[in-house]
């Protein structure tokens, strides 16, 4: 319940402006949350895949590297997503990346855009069998008054992002890779899709190099920092320790 307080606290400011600036400081909460950064108030660059793999494998895949090489990557499937999954694999996705030290936020069940929505409908999108946690990006980064209220009602903040690779239209991977090297900044989020072509250990290595040769660190999996990666929690820390 103290939680949920938190959160609504933080929330109640954020509907006050929907451009994704910073905020002023909530109490009990992570100070000056911008739901573009998210909860990262590092100076760590935050790759995130929204929507569904195209297969298990490829999935495991991009798992075992980012293990391997002690990234934290911030995967937003959807409800559907999970359930297909389930359904054909008998695999959890969501566990599978958490006990890969990875963090796992919702993005609605259907991916339908939430604006369309009054609160409570909104609140329903939200919930299981989309991922259930505390931080979730909205599909097609679409908020309104009745959408930041359907976050209030389910104790979840927004987490938008500071750049878009625009992956889905189509991009090579070595365009996928040039789009992230270029729009990495100190404490940024930047928007990638599991079925595209950015989600693969090559891509994932070369985008950690070049961010790398810019001066920039990509964020470590949960307990990377150190070095005893562990199984990170379904409840994200107000504070992401990249």
């Amino acid at each position: 319940m103290q939680r949920r307080h938190r959160i609504a606290a933080v929330l109640s400011i954020m509907a006050l402006s929907l451009a994704g600036q910073i905020l002023p400081t909530a109490a009990n909460a992570a100070p000056q949350y911008n739901m573009r950064n998210g909860p990262n108030y590092t100076e760590r660059v935050v790759l995130t895949f929204d929507d569904c793999p195209r297969t298990l494998s490829a999935y495991r895949s991009v798992l075992n590297y980012a293990r391997r090489e002690n990234m934290g990557l911030v995967l937003a499937p959807s409800g559907n997503c999970i359930t297909s999954f389930r359904r054909e694999y008998g695999v959890d996705i969501v566990t599978l990346a958490r006990r890969n030290g990875q963090y796992v936020i919702n993005h609605s069940i259907n991916h339908r855009d939430l604006r369309q929505f009054d609160c409570a409908g909104a609140a329903a999108e939200l919930r299981a069998p989309g991922v259930v946690t505390n931080f979730g990006r909205p599909p097609h980064g679409g908020l309104n008054e009745a959408v930041l209220c359907g976050y209030r009602k389910v104790g979840m903040l927004p987490w938008l992002w500071t750049g878009s690779t625009r992956d889905w239209t189509g991009l090579s991977r070595s365009e996928v890779v040039d789009s992230v090297i270029a729009l990495g900044r100190k404490g940024g989020t930047i928007l990638m899709h599991m079925q595209w072509r950015g989600f693969h250990p090559r891509a994932l290595d070369r985008m950690k190099e070049g961010l790398e040769d810019r001066g920039l660190q990509v964020c470590r999996a949960y307990g990377g920092a150190t070095g005893r990666i562990t199984t990170s929690p379904a409840l994200l820390p107000l504070r992401l320790p990249c």
